[in-house]
């Protein structure tokens, strides 16, 4: 501050008064000149005496008037530049401490009361403090966007949370995250919509996804925009891609019910970038998790994976007091197959045994490799019956289909199937439930195999947990 006012004072002002005393310094000496005309004799306006009155008068007038303008004009000045002053030593702090509320325009702008110059320039001074004031507090959003971003993994918890956090800062009403993946594209969240799927059988979205860049477009007709209290039609949306180093990941579409924000179209796509990142990362780790929850052979989980399924299912069932059924089944003389066409064809009758068991299952049944040829269903809300109907079309499908093996040789293979139960009012663990269906896996074998075997006294003293 001291060093801006003394700039303003040994420059501005001290020209400012040599200029004014100059002025008045040479106004003094032609004033003799200028009497001449009123008729002033000329031994009276060339005296010694009348030409240093003329003199001295100048100066002192010049003096007043640079007095004059100093009083006018330096407070104006001066507190300009302090709060130029104050502006930076804040932004120096803000830099390294992040808070920038001391350079708050409210604290730090300048009336604009004047019309002249001075004003324009407080006017200037003001426009650059708000302009800043704007830049970071969008830097703020991007910063705090990314940064609670970055912790998620969790695709589905990634895309319901970025979703909420752009509709907020958009003012949106209605808006959804749409994911590509191996050249299908997915709905990974949405809110406020009334038929999102929409939006991915839209002829403008098909057109639109070819070319990555931002747009805002009207929905069709068919689809409307569901807000908490009211439907309305959407006055405004804007789509806007997700990129990761030029790859096209994803569309986010917004709607709102009044135009956007002026900044909003700006401030998108670079929220997409944070986003891009952090659903690159999401995707390489549900890549990871689901590799590391298959079985290489099959493509169904494996056993540790498969196992936590069955405990999640089983929480789910005592909580839900709700019915829960398992089977294990196993290929009958597998090891024979092995034995007489070698592991290569043993792996492809695995393969295609998994693949039958899968087909015939629901989406929300779980079926893992238990370790050789024996395999593990898992099935949520079913009772014993309708567990003993899915083990008989799982027999039966395998019983009746042809196993190729290489060139054109195929088998005939069975398989023999343990079921159990549990209703979900008595606690029984994972390892208890697969223990119990294990028993009647070795009585179908034992009563002649490619069978079920669901026995409801076995059910009654299946061991428990606690």
């Amino acid at each position: 501050m001291d060093f801006l006012r003394l700039d303003f004072s040994r420059h501005i002002f001290r020209a400012l008064a040599w200029g004014m005393v100059t002025l008045g310094l040479a106004m003094g000496a032609l004033f003799p000149l200028f009497i001449l005309v009123f008729g002033v004799p000329q031994d009276i306006a060339f005296s010694r005496s009348f030409i240093i009155s003329t003199l001295i008068a100048g100066f002192v007038v010049g003096n007043l008037n640079f007095l004059l303008a100093s009083r006018i004009v330096r407070p104006r000045l001066t507190r300009l530049a302090e709060r130029m002053q104050h502006v930076r030593n804040a932004m120096q702090r803000a830099t390294f401490s992040g808070d920038w509320s001391a350079c708050d325009p409210a604290d730090c702008r300048l009336e604009e009361r004047d019309e002249d110059e001075i004003g324009a320039v407080a006017k200037s001074y003001n426009a650059l403090l708000y302009a800043l004031h704007d830049a970071h507090r969008i830097e703020d959003r991007i910063r705090n966007f990314t940064a609670t971003l970055s912790s998620k993994l969790d695709l589905s918890e990634l895309g319901d949370q970025a979703l909420r956090l752009l509709m907020d800062l958009s003012n949106a009403q209605g808006g959804a995250l749409i994911l590509e993946r191996q050249g299908e594209w997915h709905l990974l969240a949405s809110h406020g919509l009334t038929s999102p799927a929409q939006i991915l059988e839209s002829p403008a979205f098909h057109t639109l996804r070819e070319s990555p860049k931002q747009t805002r477009m009207s929905l069709p007709p068919e689809v409307s925009v569901d807000a908490i209290l009211a439907q309305f039609k959407p006055s405004d949306v804007l789509l806007t891609p997700i990129l990761n180093h030029g790859l096209t990941l994803g569309w986010c579409v917004l709607a709102s019910a009044t135009p956007f924000a002026e900044e909003t179209p700006r401030i998108m796509p670079l929220l997409m970038n944070g986003l891009g990142l952090a659903l690159n990362n999401a995707l390489l780790h549900d890549d990871l998790q689901r590799v590391a929850a298959l079985d290489p052979l099959t493509g169904i989980y494996n056993r540790r994976f498969g196992f936590k399924r069955l405990e999640e299912e089983l929480s789910r069932a005592e909580r839900n007091q709700s019915p829960l059924a398992a089977m294990i089944f196993d290929l009958d003389h597998f090891k024979r197959v092995n034995d007489t066409f070698g592991h290569l064809a043993g792996d492809r009758v695995l393969i295609r045994a998994a693949q039958l068991a899968r087909d015939l299952l629901r989406e929300g049944d779980v079926i893992l490799r238990y370790g050789g040829e024996e395999f593990v269903i898992v099935l949520p809300g079913a009772g014993l019956q309708d567990a003993r109907n899915v083990a008989e079309r799982v027999r039966f499908a395998i019983s009746q289909a042809e196993f190729p093996i290489g060139g054109d040789q195929s088998l005939k293979v069975t398989a023999s199937i343990g079921v159990c139960a549990t209703n979900g009012k008595q606690p029984i663990s994972a390892e208890a439930l697969i223990n119990a269906a294990d028993q009647r896996l070795y009585a179908a074998k034992a009563s002649g195999r490619n069978r079920v075997i669901a026995d409801e006294s076995l059910q009654e003293n299946t061991p428990s947990a606690h």
